[in-house]
């Protein structure tokens, strides 16, 4: 992706009281990138009071807006939640290498995820200039394909000092040599490396293609264009899903997401029903990343939250991102149902076997390394 461009800009052009007066939600305008070619708006609401506060920059979907837990996070907590429309920079389609981020940076190899996370960077550009941003306290987070984005951005910028995605699946948190539901590996239809690629190449650079089963063989650049998501997702479930073929060849899986941002805190948020992100990869990937925290000194900085329920970013997992940051900003007591290493390396969580990661390692034989007394 391209390097910041060093002209970013926002401009309030709507701000109102909210919440009886206890809240001020405003409509900023950023500009930035070559000529200012790159403009887009952001939705803000942030506590009424004096001092700086917590900043959740949240890519959003297209016509959606507000938490389902706002309230609670603005009044309560004293958090800002920053949003904004990822299709304003590139399309959730194979227009996306043709949008406003594209023409303004040809040459890039960059796809729709790295774009939209490349734009929740600018958001952090505009809340530098800001009297109400604590700096030392900015989230990055989004659901689904956003959970990808959450996580991409977070890796690449580390004025992101904390990560949480949720539902994230494949690409995202979740694993790509290991598939399976809350009952286990193998176990309900997960997305793979190859159905992904299927039909969204557009997310990512063209060389992720060359692995996973695949139907289609579309790249980039000769992706079909469909109208709409849900048509997309139509797609998607005629293919071949939840089966591997050469993902082994990889050199890496997503755990490295994970790894990347450490020692900075993550949190990922995940409904055990949501079978098509890949629950116990997701289960598999957090172990194996906390060796790197572990190793890092940051044990307790990388969490998992699962809870029942389907694939949306849902009140509860609004509770348990708020909390998180509470005791990784705040030092509060952690939120019970957050999962974290312990002491104890075998962890049991709702209808998913603990792993024990000093006795099974199912991807290589690797250990924390020992340091030398």
């Amino acid at each position: 992706m391209p390097p910041p461009p060093g002209n970013t800009r926002g401009k309030v052009t709507f701000s109102r009281k909210v919440y009886n007066g206890r809240a001020i939600a405003e409509t900023v305008h950023i500009t930035c990138g070559p000529e200012d070619a790159i403009q887009f708006d952001c939705e803000l609401i942030r506590p009424a009071k004096e001092g700086k506060v917590p900043v959740i920059t949240w890519n959003q979907f297209k016509d959606r807006h507000g938490s389902p837990d706002e309230e609670d996070a603005v009044l309560n907590h004293g958090y800002a939640i920053i949003e904004f429309e990822k299709e304003q920079l590139a399309q959730d389609n194979a227009n996306a290498i043709h949008g406003p981020l594209a023409k303004a940076y040809p040459g890039y190899t960059w796809g729709a995820i790295a774009m939209w996370a490349w734009a929740q960077s600018r958001v952090v550009d505009y809340l530098a200039t800001t009297e109400y941003a604590d700096m030392d306290r900015i989230v990055a987070t989004g659901h689904s394909r956003g959970g990808k984005v959450a996580l991409c951005a977070a890796i690449y910028d580390e004025r992101f000092a904390l990560c949480a995605a949720s539902g994230s699946g494949c690409g995202g948190a979740g694993c790509l040599r290991y598939l399976g539901g809350r009952m286990g590996e193998g176990i309900g239809i997960c997305e793979t490396a190859g159905s992904i690629e299927d039909v969204f190449p557009f997310w990512w650079s063209d060389n992720f293609g060359e692995f996973g089963k695949r139907v289609a063989t579309y790249t980039r650049s000769n992706a079909p264009l469909f109208e709409d998501f849900q048509q997309a997702a139509g797609m998607l479930q005629s293919q071949v899903l939840g089966k591997t073929q050469d993902e082994d060849r990889l050199p890496f899986d997503l755990h490295f997401l994970r790894a990347c941002i450490a020692p900075r805190p993550v949190i990922t948020t995940e409904g055990l029903s949501d079978t098509w992100a890949n629950p116990y990869g997701s289960q598999l990937t957090w172990r194996a990343a906390d060796e790197v925290y572990q190793f890092l000194g940051a044990a307790g900085k990388n969490v998992l939250a699962m809870r029942d329920g389907p694939h949306e970013y849902q009140k509860l997992d609004w509770i348990h991102v708020i909390a998180f940051c509470d005791t990784m900003f705040y030092g509060k007591a952690p939120h019970k149902n957050i999962q974290r290493r312990t002491s104890d390396a075998r962890t049991q969580m709702d209808g998913i076997p603990g792993v024990d990661w000093r006795e099974f390692c199912p991807h290589f034989s690797w250990r924390m390394p020992k340091t030398e007394t």
